[in-house]
């Protein structure tokens, strides 16, 4: 966090990211890089090499360069959710487009309003790292876009038949004006689910939420009553909150703590108070129903690690990694068996056995 507070609103100018795939391919080989197939063969598995030596990866040349390779990186990744993943972008808020405001996009199935199929939402965590279609920059830089993005995700929930809304939370500014209705991550999840779930026919709403993607969802429970309703799985990916708080309720650290930090969530509880209130009885009894934490472990994914590790009464399995930007790939398979319980409505009674089991081996 410790370059949020200004740079987290300085996003991509909308024009850039919503530029043909073709551009944003071009502008990553001014910088000197491609992207290639990886060897599984999967469309997900591409590697950014050097384009004069394809066998070459990232070249250190210090932050400036880092930050625009990694703003490239970022471009292309949201041009493959429309190219690669067949989403279509669509203006949020929709209000301000008809309106000729400034707006940012999200990600959807085409028509995904009229369907009847599980909708499932994914959120990334807080920028640099985070952004839409992007769980970790850096290991979309060194590592694959299999590994670091959202691809698998979608290609895994189209096989199941399943519609996906990709969130864009991280997109608060554009061309230095402020995006209204989007001025925060969590403003930003409580707009989209106004304009574009509530009105839905999704038969079951289901979220996969990275890092501080915990917390906008967390609030989303407390502000809009539908979200509480319809939303029946909610898998953490090593969630982030600032301690003292947990998901029920967000503290903002004193600036000594970290300058970043500090100021990144003084910014958040001004624009998104109720972050910062107490949950209801109703929200929290939700919150331990449908909520488990996927989090960064040696074990193996799906062990139990901690009954309610924050006080908030979610549970915590391993993510089957240590390295928090790679929790979310690392535990695949086990948030995709937790997000079928949850469309069995088994995920209560799953949590009650995982506390249980916990409490059991003393975890």
């Amino acid at each position: 966090f410790q370059a949020i507070a200004r740079r987290a609103h300085t996003a991509v100018p909308l024009t850039r990211r919503a530029a043909p795939a073709m551009y944003q391919a071009r502008e990553l080989r001014r910088l000197g890089y491609q992207f290639v197939p990886g060897p599984s063969g999967l469309p997900s598995d591409l590697l950014l090499k050097q384009a004069a030596d394809a066998q070459q990866g990232f070249q250190w040349k210090g932050q400036e360069d880092y930050d625009a390779v990694g703003d490239a990186v970022v471009a292309y990744v949201q041009g493959q959710l429309v190219a690669l993943c067949d989403l279509e972008p669509l203006p949020l808020p929709a209000q301000n487009a008809a309106e000729g405001g400034v707006t940012t996009v999200v990600y959807a199935t085409p028509s995904f309003r009229e369907q009847t199929a599980p909708l499932l939402v994914l959120i990334c965590g807080a920028p640099p790292g985070g952004s839409a279609g992007v769980w970790g920059r850096k290991l979309c830089i060194n590592a694959s876009l299999h590994e670091g993005t959202m691809f698998d995700y979608i290609f895994r929930a189209k096989q199941l038949g399943w519609s996906v809304l990709v969130a864009n939370p991280n997109s608060n500014e554009i061309a230095g004006l402020p995006v209204r209705g989007s001025e925060c991550s969590h403003l930003h999840l409580q707009t989209m689910w106004n304009a574009y779930v509530a009105p839905a026919a999704a038969s079951s709403v289901l979220v996969v939420a990275h890092s501080y993607g915990a917390c906008a969802i967390a609030h989303l429970l407390k502000c809009e009553a539908s979200a509480l309703e319809r939303i029946q799985a909610i898998a953490f990916t090593d969630g982030w909150v600032n301690p003292p708080g947990n998901l029920l309720r967000e503290v903002v650290p004193g600036v000594a703590a970290s300058q970043g930090s500090a100021l990144f969530l003084a910014e958040v509880a001004q624009l998104a108070p109720l972050a910062c209130q107490p949950a209801s009885e109703a929200v929290a009894r939700r919150l331990a129903e449908v909520g488990r934490d996927f989090v960064s472990s040696q074990l193996p994914a799906g062990t139990p690690v901690a009954a309610d590790r924050r006080g908030d009464s979610v549970p915590c399995v391993s993510a089957g990694h240590q390295e928090h930007p790679s929790t979310t790939h690392a535990a695949t398979e086990v948030v995709f068996a937790f997000l079928q319980e949850g469309l069995k409505g088994r995920t209560a009674t799953s949590n009650d056995e995982l506390r249980e089991r916990c409490r059991s081996a003393g975890c």
